[in-house]
């Protein structure tokens, strides 16, 4: 019995041996990924300056700090879109370019995009979800392509 348990270690550090000489693991170095552009908690959103025309055809300058008007047009639009349970998302700022913004707005289940437009003075909330974005819901506004490079 002990010459048996004696001839499987012999095998298993033979095979091992055996397997290590011929299959060799080699580790491919990581890269790191950075990325930049997404503005902290603390930073204003990146504001263009460019006149844009509204619906009505009116150009209207936007105010360069604005956001506080528009974080509170957007919760607006999500409570009546939503209903009141809407009220409690975090609604964030990406991205101001004259009278066009984009952002997010989350909530403890999950959350989405949504883009708006300033019209007559004012912001609307115009889409919001997480998917496809409207072609119907966006069109009128004529939105710059860097926010909505294709719609459907």
């Amino acid at each position: 019995m002990t010459v048996f348990v004696i001839l499987l270690i012999l095998l298993g550090i033979a095979g091992g041996y055996y397997l290590g000489s011929n299959y060799k693991l080699t580790l491919q170095p990581q890269t790191a990924v950075s990325v930049t552009g997404i503005p902290t908690p603390t930073q204003q959103p990146k504001v263009e300056q460019p006149l844009t025309g509204t619906p009505s055809g009116a150009l209207i300058s936007p105010a360069v700090d604005d956001s506080a008007d528009l974080i509170a047009a957007v919760k607006a639009g999500l409570v009546t879109e939503h209903g009141p349970e809407a009220a409690s998302m975090t609604v964030t700022v990406s991205k101001i370019a004259g009278n066009f913004a984009q952002g997010g707005a989350s909530a403890q289940g999950g959350g989405g995009m949504w883009l708006a437009a300033k019209v007559n003075g004012s912001w609307k909330l115009v889409w919001d979800g997480n998917g496809t974005i409207s072609c119907a819901s966006v069109k009128p506004y004529n939105f710059p392509t860097s926010m909505v490079p294709e719609c459907y």
